[in-house]
């Protein structure tokens, strides 16, 4: 624990602890006392923590990652970090509009207090409005002209495809698409058809012109003979 941290530490604090081996689970602690010796290179005093393992899937010598909770307040709008955008001067998140289908809205915001996973939003949001996290990156730029279009930003926010309007595409869309992918390659299937009927197009034409040619003689004949 950062010696500079350690004064507002207290045995049977919360700690959120990570451990890369085990995936994203997050397991919880509680500070059971500060070791008896401080680093003086890092700077840092130790502390045990004590935790469950129940399951025995927590091995000796396992790196973990862990933040100490400072304190707690309750009734306050926090968001995770990962849908607060923008740089510190002009911090934004995207809520979800709510007379529009596909459609987002972007909120300046005021923060507050953090912790390894959420952010206390002070300013800019109400109860119950909901907010992107996961593409809220592509947001940012979508439609600003750094060639990231709507439809892309909207993929990455919601897991699935849209139409380049922004709406949900559906079994119609993707059949419809699908179809413009082939037309635009010539893999048509009805190329052969539309051969068929240029042949007899073709073919049509010259009867026609062999039927002119026929009758013309035989007018020629019968203006001879008739001389």
């Amino acid at each position: 624990i950062p010696e500079q941290e350690a004064a507002g530490v207290a045995v049977g604090s919360k700690a959120h602890i990570r451990v890369p081996a085990l995936g994203d689970m997050m397991i919880e602690g509680r500070l059971k006392r500060f070791g008896v010796n401080a680093d003086r290179e890092s700077g840092t005093v130790e502390g045990i923590f004590e935790i469950s393992n129940a399951e025995g899937r927590l091995r000796p010598g396992m790196r973990a990652e862990f933040s100490v909770v400072l304190q707690e307040r309750e009734d306050v709008i926090a968001v995770p970090r990962e849908a607060v955008q923008g740089d510190p001067s002009n911090r934004v998140v995207f809520v979800t509009d709510f007379d529009l289908d596909n459609a987002f809205v972007r909120v300046p915001v005021i923060l507050g207090e953090s912790n390894d996973r959420y952010v206390e939003v002070t300013s800019g949001l109400f109860p119950g409005d909901e907010v992107v996290t996961r593409g809220a990156y592509s947001l940012m730029f979508a439609g600003g002209g750094a060639g990231i279009s709507l439809k892309e930003a909207l993929d990455a926010a919601h897991g699935h495809e849209h139409n380049e309007d922004g709406s949900e595409m559906i079994d119609a869309d993707r059949a419809r698409k699908a179809a413009e992918t082939r037309v635009a390659r010539g893999d048509l299937p009805n190329a052969e058809p539309a051969k068929t009927s240029k042949f007899l197009m073709v073919y049509a034409a010259l009867i026609t012109l062999v039927s002119i040619i026929l009758w013309q003689r035989l007018l020629q004949r019968k203006t001879e003979g008739a001389t």
